[in-house]
């Protein structure tokens, strides 16, 4: 199982992974801290220094992995390379690659799924949500410049409408290129889905308790589930302890930050990470996370419902669970067969399900936190 630890600001996501990884190691299972950067602040908390290549263990039954981004590019791209020969792109050397934003993620992905058989929970660091989600969108990004650009579209591949109105005709780009950039296209999109997929992967959104950290949560969080990520757990931190005379006004709206928080999102678990020094070691982090989980389990339960359900005849419809995400933050857009779906800043293009393929118009409901999509029947 692997739980991706995400919030807004600061180090507290680091610490709630580390902490979380350190708990479920001293309680018998196998666990991996994985910190995916670029700054891995995860190595001050435990004292010692990350570092990429395979995993090093840190304590009984607990390992730190970290992600160098520029290396496994390199690694993935040298393999690429000697599979494109013939084209262009097998001329360029790693070096010459730059970072593409969001690619760190798909490496991370990968090199995870490779290590997930060998421990019974990996916690990731994944840092400030802004990078994840922008990550997540590169996928629908991707696929619609090749659309624009080429006419490659989606299942089957190529369709006539797109490819007509191409900015470059197809008969001017090699086949066998065609051919490659369309697979990348098609494991991009897989390998998104695999790291979203509910049954493996879990997110534990860590909520800065001031009243900023809230209003990014109640666009974050929604957003997450969109691109199909199930948030199991809010941990809210790192929390000042009551009764600070000096700090009296941080302390009251951390109060009602808090109430509120539990208010949007009823249905999520609610955790308290307490301010405290940079434990420095292992058996620091050990005792952050036995107060993190007193009276709860540090895995993951069963998998819920996916938050994002494409739904075929004789009903078909999509419903998205969207707790806290406010009507004014919420824009819809129907083109062709996607649905654009707007979360604030973020948005998701999905394929509509068979049965709302090639229909004009759309109708939308709010049932609850779940936003569902219907075909707008005639005369509706």
């Amino acid at each position: 199982m692997i739980l991706i630890f995400v919030g807004s600001s600061g180090g507290a996501t680091a610490t709630a992974a580390a902490a979380t990884a350190a708990a479920a190691a001293a309680g018998g299972r196998s666990a991996l801290i994985a910190s995916i950067g670029p700054s891995h602040s995860v190595g001050p908390l435990l004292g010692v220094a990350p570092s990429s290549g395979a995993p090093q263990h840190v304590a009984p039954g607990l390992d730190l992995w970290a992600l160098n981004a520029l290396e496994d590019l390199g690694t993935v791209w040298g393999d690429l390379r000697g599979r494109a020969g013939g084209t262009p792109a097998s001329s360029i050397g790693a070096e010459e690659l730059p970072i593409i934003p969001g690619s760190d993620l798909f490496l991370a992905v990968a090199r995870l799924h490779h290590l997930s058989a060998s421990y019974d929970l990996i916690c990731v660091d994944a840092g400030h949500h802004d990078a994840l989600l922008r990550a997540l969108g590169v996928p629908d990004t991707f696929r619609w410049s090749l659309r624009l650009l080429l006419g490659l579209d989606r299942e089957p591949g190529r369709s006539s409408a797109s490819m007509s109105r191409a900015m470059v005709p197809s008969a001017l780009i090699p086949f066998e290129w065609i051919g490659q950039v369309q697979d990348a296209r098609v494991k991009l999109e897989r390998l998104r889905d695999e790291t979203v997929a509910p049954a493996q992967t879990r997110v534990r959104y860590v909520l800065r308790p001031d009243r900023g950290g809230l209003e990014e949560a109640a666009l974050a969080l929604p957003a997450l589930q969109l691109f199909g990520l199930s948030v199991e757990q809010i941990i809210a931190g790192p929390l000042l302890p009551e009764g600070l005379t000096a700090l009296g006004l941080m302390v009251a709206e951390q109060r009602q930050v808090l109430a509120d928080a539990a208010q949007t999102w009823a249905e999520l678990p609610m955790r308290r990470l307490a301010a405290a020094a940079t434990p420095g070691g292992v058996p620091g982090l050990v005792a952050i996370g036995a107060a993190l989980y007193t009276g709860g389990d540090v895995m993951p339960g069963p998998p819920a419902e996916p938050p994002l359900r494409l739904v075929g005849p004789p009903d078909p419809h999509v419903a998205i669970d969207m707790p806290g995400l406010r009507r004014e933050h919420l824009g819809l857009t129907l083109s062709g067969d996607e649905l654009i779906v707007r979360a604030g800043p973020y948005r998701r293009h999905i394929l509509l399900p068979e049965g709302m393929r090639g229909g004009a118009a759309i109708r939308a409901s709010r049932q609850g936190d779940t936003l569902v999509i219907r075909p707008r029947q005639a005369g509706a």
